[in-house]
């Protein structure tokens, strides 16, 4: 017996050895047939039989092999669609790069546009980066510096911001057949705003170098307001602002674009489009849209350095947002200083030159709020002012702390935006006083002495003396307490203030002003009401005839309206005629209305008895709008209606 199972033991382990089982493709075809495994023995004896076949002793034939037809996954008509599309975006900015400025193409728009081809993916990164490196190789500098694929647009000299590129090739803005102005005439406009309009507000640098077909395909919006805001044909130019209107409300509610392009379209177009009707205030929305945008991307503080946000972003697969990953720029941080100057600017409204309560103890009231300045605007401030990328940038750092110093002013216990405090627990009127008078004079010693003589500045700056002393022309009880005479001292300035701005204003040639900002016309607005509200103040310590005896209003006007009037002529606007009326004849014909409803006035002892019509003054109808102030909407209220 156990000799038995010694032999069963040894023929088993003699087979394990023999065997020593081994995996292949392909069963046999008697193993397919029994639905068996299959194992393939070495031993030389076996002629490669697996061990089934070998231990029933059968002919080991492998089994044929079995082809499997491939499905074909076919692309959906969406993803066709969506492939073509991309593909004819690509040909086109491709040809646009070949055809007009090959130092333009910009590879983040190739690379956008090459996303979503699915059907392809495995291909798009070598298409993008064979585009990218042909770029890159066509755009190289010679080795003697210069060449035809030399770019202009290199880090030092550059103006635009790249970290916000267009959302998509197929979202470009496309003007009207019939509005598209040609070619020169769009290297006239951009020249034009380059050399008339910026020196005045200079928030937007585009570099000399830079043609305006190269802005369009960079900034196609901001090159729409630009054509819109210097185009020197009325006609063209009402029916442009039309349209930019439902552009930049299309791109920014519709297509929900955030970038720098329609950023600095829309304060382009708030700040020198003079083409708003009454009843319509556009002008604040505008000016509020540009906030909104400013907050979305993030232009309003410092890029955040939380790790945790990077990550959440990362969790969600999603990129970091502008907020995050961007660097400031010099552009973003004028875009952010330019912002606060237009909030303060156009967040006022003047009383009408002839209501009841003209000596109210403030002229203004607010329609919005200014936007916060904070410890990061101050930090973007510092810079701008010490880096000098531009010279203009003195500038706008001047106008900025004027702003600053204007704004100041809503702390006075008189103003609106204090009325319904409790002034009890405020320090006296004379004590604010006394500060922005330090304010401003240390202002003044610290003008840059290139600035000493700019007009611009000048007329800031005598405006904002003019709203500090405003106080003056307030009748509230114990304003000005104590036996001294600080409020003669304070209507005193505010008439050398005026005095001073409108000499300013009726020095400079009347060709410049198609380049006069919103600012400037805002100032102009208020120095009028000023001056109107000195001539008609009642007050026993104020004698109006020695206002008159200084400051000649009739004379003041009758200039203001021949310098607006032979703006057309000296500008060259509607060279051959036009449909409509040029914006500055329509204001000199709207000073001519106040010139006469002051005469008439005047004329009456400033009785409420109403003011001429449109018959006894003979005046046409122009139904422009000088500015977004309702005062100017009270006193012409009848020749516009």
């Amino acid at each position: 017996m156990a000799t038995k199972f010694n032999s069963l033991f040894g023929q088993a382990a003699s087979r394990s050895e023999k065997v020593m089982e081994k995996s292949h493709v392909r069963a046999c075809t008697n193993c397919v047939r029994a639905k068996a495994k299959c194992f393939k023995t070495i031993s030389v004896d076996d002629e490669g039989k697996c061990e089934r076949c070998h231990r029933m002793k059968k002919i080991c034939q492998p089994s044929p092999p079995v082809r499997r037809p491939r499905t074909l996954k076919r692309p959906s008509a969406h993803e066709t669609s969506k492939l073509e599309e991309k593909l004819d975006g690509l040909v086109t900015l491709l040809k646009s790069a070949t055809q007009g400025a090959p130092g333009i193409l910009n590879t983040t728009l190739v690379n956008s546009s090459l996303e979503g081809l699915q059907p392809a993916s495995h291909e798009t990164s070598s298409i993008s980066a064979a585009i990218s490196r042909d770029y890159q190789a066509h755009n190289r500098p010679s080795p003697n510096g210069s060449g035809p694929h030399e770019s202009i647009y290199t880090p030092t000299t550059s103006t635009f911001s790249k970290s916000t590129p267009l959302n998509s090739l197929n979202a470009q803005p496309v003007l009207h057949p019939g509005l598209e102005p040609s070619p020169e005439d769009a290297e006239l406009y951009l020249n034009r705003f380059r050399n008339d309009f910026v020196k005045h507000f200079p928030f937007v640098i585009i570099s000399p170098s830079v043609t305006a077909h190269e802005l369009r395909q960079e900034r196609p919006i901001l090159w729409i307001s630009i054509m819109t805001v210097a185009s020197s044909h009325s006609t063209q130019q009402i029916s442009l602002s039309n349209e930019v209107r439902g552009i930049l409300a299309r791109e920014a509610f519709v297509q929900g674009t955030r970038n720098m392009d329609l950023l600095l379209a829309i304060l382009v177009y708030a700040t020198w489009d003079r083409r708003f009707c009454f009843g319509r205030p556009l002008l604040i929305s505008l000016i509020q849209l540009a906030i909104a945008i400013l907050y979305d991307l993030g232009l309003d503080k410092p890029p955040s350095k939380d790790p945790a946000l990077s990550l959440a972003f990362k969790l969600k697969g999603a990129g970091n947002p502008p907020a995050l990953s961007r660097t400031p720029t010099m552009e973003e941080r004028r875009v952010l200083l330019s912002c606060f100057l237009m909030t303060s600017v156009h967040v006022y409204a003047f009383l009408s030159l002839f209501e009841a309560n003209v000596n109210s103890s403030s002229s203004t009231f607010r329609k919005g709020s200014t936007l916060r300045w904070t410890v990061y605007s101050n930090e973007c401030l510092r810079i701008v002012e010490t880096e000098k990328e531009f010279e203009s940038d003195a500038l706008l750092v001047q106008l900025v702390k004027l702003r600053l110093i204007s704004e100041r002013v809503n702390d006075l216990p008189l103003s609106p935006a204090v009325a319904e405090v409790d002034t009890t627990a405020r320090a006296p009127t004379m004590f604010y006083l006394k500060s922005l008078e330090a304010q401003l004079q240390a202002f003044k010693s610290n003008i840059p002495s290139n600035l000493s003589n700019n007009k611009t500045l000048l007329m800031e700056f005598y405006m904002t003396e003019f709203s500090i002393y405003e106080v003056g022309l307030s009748q509230a009880p114990d304003t000005f307490s104590g036996p001294d005479n600080r409020r003669i001292e304070c209507l005193w300035v505010c008439l050398n203030a005026i005095k001073s701005w409108i000499d300013v204003f009726l020095s400079i040639t009347p060709a410049q002003y198609v380049g006069f900002s919103s600012l400037i016309y805002s100032n102009m607005t208020h120095c009028l009401v000023g001056m109107c509200r000195l001539s008609m103040f009642e007050h026993v310590e104020w004698d109006r005839a020695l206002f008159r005896e200084h400051l000649d209003v009739v004379s003041i006007l009758e200039k203001t309206e021949k310098n607006f009037a032979s703006v057309k002529d000296e500008a060259g606007l509607d060279i051959g005629g036009s449909e409509d009326t040029d914006f500055f004849s329509s204001m000199a014909s709207k000073i001519r209305v106040l010139k006469g409803s002051w005469d008439y006035t005047s004329a009456s002892t400033m009785t409420s008895t109403g003011m001429p019509s449109n018959d006894e003054l003979d005046l046409p109808d122009f139904p422009m709008e000088f500015s977004d102030e309702d005062w100017l909407r009270n006193v012409l209220g009848p020749w516009n209606q």
